[in-house]
């Protein structure tokens, strides 16, 4: 139905301009005929264009809307009325009035130079708003960054100028053209995206060692989105070498909060490893008592070993004798530490890095999956339980980044802890609190229930005959 009425007007706009253009209003007298058919003339063409702006609204402008779902751009919709307009009436000075079409040209043509001189700006960010209206590469609510470093929140697209909210909650007027230059959309395609910090350290700190320790203390950042972070060496010179700690913001409006968090937890762990950030480009110091932060001794099993409350009341000897014959085993990303249902003869202490706690499970239609519980890091432990008990595994470890770990014994950890009953006492009341604290999910649950209906008294059973 449609399509024939526009056939149907594509017609009547035939015969209006081949009327209106075939009337010959000179063989007429001069005198109201004249002027009757001059008017009559000018009506044509009127409405000639008028049917002519009409087929291109129904379609363009209605098959605009129905693509993109949304209403044409409102500077389009003016222009094309104006330029409608325009025709109309320089079809009525050349036909009806019998002006020369050369002259009007010439003198439109200096009228649009000044026009064009002295609105130029003007004319150009309407003419990239109409541009960005229609490619959306941006919406209300998005932050968006140009490249003169305007930055903030989208709230008002006009046909000239975007208006952004920053951060500090004052309004920016931003000119099309600008934009049309170039921006950066931090909400687009998603509203989650990366961002970085560059930290120096020494060049007396391994690159492998560095980029680990960084990225645990990224990690263990609990603002950053989905724990997603990479650690990356950038650039090395006499101030040390830099790395580039790239990290998953959830969104630009808490990108501020999320790089202090960041900067604050990885300068925490640095300080863990009794690591600091190269001098050369500035004193990075803790302050105490107005004395700068020194460098302790680098971190060894026996200070690692002093750090665990697992371990707290060991002798000095007996830290030795675990330091001594610990071993030391180094896991990349994603590798297996332990396996549930793997027999457990040793635990283990996260000396760098950060592993994954997770279990096996089987979902409504029996396909088994791993749900992950939480991560350790830097100076936390796992397996002991196992241990002690001779229990298997109840968790799958893996290692999330680079880690290294400290593996010590069954036989190392009784011979050790012969001569220390206040220290096995310790490790019995730690290891009967994180078994009934641990949070476990419902299937675990059911499988514990009978061990956990005497907590302390099977547990203290099983330390019993753990050291025989």
């Amino acid at each position: 139905m449609s399509k024939n009425k526009n056939i149907l007007l594509i017609s009547v706009l035939i015969m209006l301009v081949i009327a209106s253009s075939l009337v010959p209003i000179s063989l007429f007298p001069k005198g109201s005929l004249h002027v009757t058919l001059q008017i009559l003339k000018g009506i044509l063409l009127t409405m000639t264009w008028g049917v002519f702006y009409y087929l291109i609204r129904v379609s363009f402008f209605e098959r605009y809307k129905h693509v993109y779902k949304k209403e044409v751009p409102r500077i389009v919709l003016v222009t094309t009325k104006f330029l409608i307009f325009v025709c109309a009436f320089l079809s009525i000075i050349v036909f009806v009035l019998g002006q020369s079409i050369l002259s009007i040209l010439a003198l439109g043509g200096l009228v649009s130079a000044g026009l064009t001189f002295a609105l130029g700006e003007l004319i150009l960010d309407a003419f990239s708003g109409v541009i960005l209206e229609t490619e959306a590469p941006f919406d209300v609510n998005d932050w968006i960054k140009t490249l003169d470093g305007s930055e903030g929140r989208v709230v008002k697209i006009n046909w000239r100028t975007v208006v952004l909210q920053t951060f500090d909650d004052y309004f920016i007027v931003v000119p099309h053209r600008k934009i049309a230059q170039g921006f950066t959309n931090y909400s687009k395609p998603q509203r989650s995206f990366w961002d970085s910090v560059e930290i120096t350290l020494d060049h007396t700190v391994p690159i492998e060692r560095a980029e680990r320790i960084l990225r645990a203390g990224t990690m263990s950042t609990p603002s950053i989105y989905q724990k997603r972070c990479d650690v990356t060496a950038v650039s090395a010179d006499e101030s040390g070498v830099t790395y580039e700690v790239r990290y998953m913001i959830p969104d630009y409006l808490v990108s501020r909060g999320v790089k202090h968090d960041v900067l604050d937890t990885v300068t925490h762990h640095l300080h863990k490893y009794n690591l600091r950030i190269s001098e050369v480009i500035g004193e990075y110091a803790v302050s105490k008592g107005g004395k700068p932060y020194q460098e302790e001794s680098p971190l060894t099993i026996a200070n690692l070993i002093t750090k665990v409350d697992f371990f707290n009341g060991l002798p000095k000897t007996t830290i030795k004798k675990l330091s001594e014959n610990a071993n030391r085993l180094v896991f990349g990303e994603g590798e297996k530490i332990v396996s549930e249902g793997d027999e457990g003869q040793s635990m283990f202490l996260i000396g760098e890095g950060v592993v994954e706690i997770s279990i096996a499970y089987k979902d409504n239609a029996g396909h088994k999956k791993q749900k992950n519980l939480f991560q350790l890091g830097f100076p936390d432990y796992f397996g002991e339980m196992a241990l002690l008990l001779n229990e298997k595994r109840s968790a799958t470890v893996t290692a999330v980044a680079n880690t290294v770990v400290y593996e010590i014994s069954q036989e190392i950890l009784k011979h050790a802890l012969k001569d220390s009953p206040k220290a096995f006492e310790n490790m019995t009341k730690l290891a009967i609190k994180k078994r009934e604290e641990n949070k476990l999910t419902k299937s675990q649950m059911e499988r514990l229930k009978e061990k956990k209906a005497a907590p302390s008294k099977g547990l203290l059973s099983n330390f019993k005959k753990f050291f025989g």
